[in-house]
């Protein structure tokens, strides 16, 4: 379960990290592969909603997250995150909901 907890979050991070691209990536010829540099994919942030108080998760603390407290998961990925998170937002938002019968403190 965990497994697919974090395929889901890879995947939703994939896709606000490809939404935000200004200009699309030229291919590189494949003659000198030390020349290129693998994608790497920004981080968004990660917020835990429970009981109507959201607050900032740490990576370390997403992975402690049991799959089957979540209730829903909303993905932020336009200018309604920078407004709502400033800075922080600006690679995209993780809003994830825990089911009100097992939220955990």
């Amino acid at each position: 379960m965990k497994c697919l907890l974090v395929a889901a979050f890879t995947f939703c991070t994939f896709v606000v990290a490809y939404g935000q691209q200004t200009e699309p990536q030229k291919a590189q010829p494949a003659q000198k592969t030390e020349e290129i540099t693998p994608f790497t994919i920004p981080e968004p942030l990660y917020v835990l909603s429970e009981g109507g108080i959201k607050k900032e998760l740490s990576k370390d603390d997403l992975e402690k997250l049991v799959i089957t407290q979540i209730a829903s998961i909303e993905v932020i990925t336009d200018d309604e995150s920078i407004r709502e998170y400033g800075e922080k937002g600006k690679n995209g938002v993780l809003i994830i909901s825990l089911k009100e019968t097992e939220a955990t403190n």
